[in-house]
């Protein structure tokens, strides 16, 4: 009997929570939350939309600045060097940057590597790249073109508009980026 007495007063004690008292919490009110910073939205490429201003740093030092390229048709290739299809592509533009660098059209690859100039620098030197490459670590030519694909590319008239856009590996066989590269080149 006694140890059914102790039983049940171990019972009891759990399950009254060993004799605390709780006490409900008062809600609490949450703070007011601080006025979001307007953060300005980068501007959107769309097919048929002509550029919006887009400035990176070449890998020589200097400044490329999309507005200055007027006059010329550009291909922007937008890669890393970790990405395996950017690799493979890599002799595909080299091709268009020989086959057209005659007919004021230029080849500028944007790296979007993190790890510095030098990674860019050392890769671009072991894949013998000879068109110009600038470094957007930030990502401002990926939020532009609302890609996370790499590669992406874009090929821009003489007036600055954007007449091709494709996700993915490009190669000089595709009739769609051949057809607008010619209609681009003869603007």
């Amino acid at each position: 009997m006694k140890t059914r007495m102790i039983v049940g007063l171990m019972l009891l004690a759990a399950m009254t929570g060993c004799g605390e008292r709780r006490e409900a919490a008062a809600p609490v009110e949450p703070a007011a939350a601080p006025a979001p910073e307007r953060a300005v939205a980068p501007a959107v490429v769309t097919l048929g939309s002509v550029m919006p201003a887009y400035t990176a740093k070449l890998l020589d030092g200097s400044d490329f600045d999309v507005a200055k390229e007027r006059g010329n048709v550009v291909f922007l290739n937008l890669w890393a060097t970790w990405c395996g299809p950017c690799r493979y592509e890599i002799p595909e533009l080299e091709k268009l940057h020989k086959d057209h660098g005659a007919s004021r059209f230029k080849v500028v690859g944007v790296s979007v590597d993190e790890g510095g100039d030098q990674l860019v620098r050392d890769f671009v030197n072991e894949q013998k790249m000879t068109y110009p490459v600038a470094l957007d670590p930030d990502g401002r030519l990926a939020e532009m073109l609302e890609t996370t694909i790499l590669p992406t590319s874009i090929i821009l008239d003489r007036e600055g508009k954007v007449v091709w856009k494709h996700f993915g590996v490009v190669t000089v066989s595709d009739p769609e980026m051949m057809k607008a590269l010619e209609a681009a080149l003869k603007s």
